[in-house]
């Protein structure tokens, strides 16, 4: 019996523009996915175990996840320099050229800051309802995937994650060790 053609492929290939389209649409909904197995683990942690754990246990998790991926990104990187460092990580592991987390990047002296304008993460979870305290208890355990990346490079990393009250999203800084 011969295979049935997928549903899922369109009838004509579309072209490049509609295909760029649809995948930052899907790519920003497995964001969204992501946010929310973040919060549906911290939910399933708290009922065990209570806030404190559930929150120490997901963020330690989380962290080794990122410690990961950052053996990976960094992996070869002759210098641990700041500007090295947030380049490297823009450009290999900043999905969509940096579009889908927006940032600025400012350098002063030996310290590059980036300022992320934008989260799909913390967009998800503001969407879904979720108040000021758990996005922003979302946003401190979810930062400690940059703890884990960074700590990978070997740099000196410090991150604010959002807080009630302050607009845009996290700070990531760079500095000299």
């Amino acid at each position: 019996m011969p295979p049935v053609r997928s549903p899922a492929l369109p009838e004509a290939e579309p072209g490049p523009a509609e295909r760029a389209e649809r995948l930052a649409r899907e790519l920003d909904a497995a964001f969204a996915a992501r946010a929310r197995l973040y919060w549906h683990l911290l939910v399933t942690l708290r009922e065990a175990l209570g806030e404190a754990e559930a929150e120490r246990l997901l963020s330690r998790a989380i962290e080794r996840h990122g410690a990961a991926a950052g053996a990976v990104i960094f992996a070869g990187l002759e210098t641990p320099a700041p500007m090295a460092v947030a380049s490297r990580f823009l450009t290999l592991a900043s999905p969509d050229w940096g579009r889908l987390f927006p940032h600025v990047v400012e350098e002063d002296g030996g310290t590059v800051t980036v300022r992320v304008t934008r989260c799909p993460l913390k967009d998800a979870w503001v969407a879904d309802g979720r108040t000021e305290a758990e996005v922003e208890t979302l946003c401190r355990v979810a930062g400690h995937a940059d703890h884990g990346v960074f700590g990978a490079a070997e740099c000196g990393f410090s991150a604010e994650t959002w807080r009630q009250g302050r607009g845009g999203c996290c700070v990531l800084r760079f500095t000299d060790t």
